[in-house]
């Protein structure tokens, strides 16, 4: 399925370029500078959606030579090939190899012609569930069966996200894919064993974010501070933090945040008449406004005024 042919949504952003002086690189896995190799037969199109866990960005691409320092400060990058067939540092990486990042990592890039890839950034350096652990490019050549499944369940997610009308539906409904495609990646990248947690304390782990996640829900619309979440759940702030990170990867802090962000996302997403960014933002505990803008463009790819308006037509 060709990105041209999805539609923007309130879930899912979408960007065409007809000119290499209107393309901008997306900051997900990091800048760079592009230099297309057929200037005059220039097509780009992106798609970006934000999810809970990350941000997945699929692209159409076009011949370029790309300098940049690929990858992410925090948490993990990776590439996902659809259609595709470049060169990395002068290795040859076709359409069977994946590529998994942490930190940056300077590359030079060269695309003979347009190639439609999936990149996704986690907010987790989803360094529990025995992915390669160093730092650098790790690629990862992988069955086409297995390739084939990761790329369906990419691709419904991108088409249940145009058809969505309804931020919360959609949230709803794209888990089931989402659980598939890391389960897949879990498969393809960790091998037997590399969950070092015991499946007794996983479970309690979940059961304890669960609960979290049940709190939070009910107390969005009000700044949230850890001591306070894991006096209600009567645990203490270190065992609340060690079920984030066992879970989800991430600090409770920033697991929490996270969460409001989302709510604040879906408040936007409403369009309500009167609404501004600035209640919405003090309303959930986000006081300086530009860290604010900042974080929430780091987290789903535009501005909480662009998100607003989208809501609004």
């Amino acid at each position: 399925m060709p990105v041209r042919w999805l539609t923007p949504s309130r879930t899912l952003s979408v960007e065409v370029f007809g000119d290499p002086d209107a393309y901008r690189a997306h900051e997900v896995l990091g800048g760079g500078i592009s230099k297309p190799l057929q200037p005059r037969d220039f097509s780009a199109h992106r798609a970006i959606l934000p999810l809970q866990d990350g941000m997945f960005v699929l692209q159409r691409s076009f011949a370029r030579r790309l300098e940049a320092d690929l990858g992410t400060d925090q948490g993990l990058g990776l590439f996902i090939p659809i259609s595709f067939h470049c060169s990395i540092n002068g290795r040859t990486v076709d359409n069977s190899t994946i590529g998994i990042m942490r930190g940056k990592i300077p590359v030079e890039v060269v695309e003979q012609h347009p190639n439609t890839y999936l990149m996704l950034r986690f907010n987790s350096d989803m360094g529990h569930r025995g992915w390669p652990e160093e730092d650098g490019l790790h690629y990862v050549t992988l069955p086409d069966g297995v390739l084939r499944g990761l790329r369906a369940c990419i691709l419904d997610m991108f088409c249940l996200a145009a058809a969505s009308t309804d931020v919360r539906q959609f949230e709803a409904l794209n888990r089931p894919y989402q659980e598939t495609l890391i389960a897949g990646l879990d498969s393809a990248l960790a091998p037997d064993g590399a969950l070092r947690t015991p499946p007794r304390s996983r479970m309690k782990h979940r059961r304890l974010i669960e609960s979290l996640d049940e709190l939070v829900a009910t107390s969005s619309s009000k700044p949230l501070y850890g001591d306070d979440l894991a006096a209600a759940l009567g645990v203490s702030v270190r065992t609340l933090h060690t079920a984030a990170y066992a879970v989800h990867g991430v600090s409770l802090h920033r697991y929490v945040k996270q969460k409001q962000m989302w709510a604040v996302r879906r408040q936007l997403s409403g369009g309500y008449p009167g609404l501004t960014v600035k209640s919405v933002a003090l309303a959930h505990g986000f006081w300086h406004m530009g860290e604010f803008s900042k974080a929430y463009r780091d987290l789903f790819g535009e501005l909480p005024s662009q998100t607003l308006a989208r809501g609004r037509v």
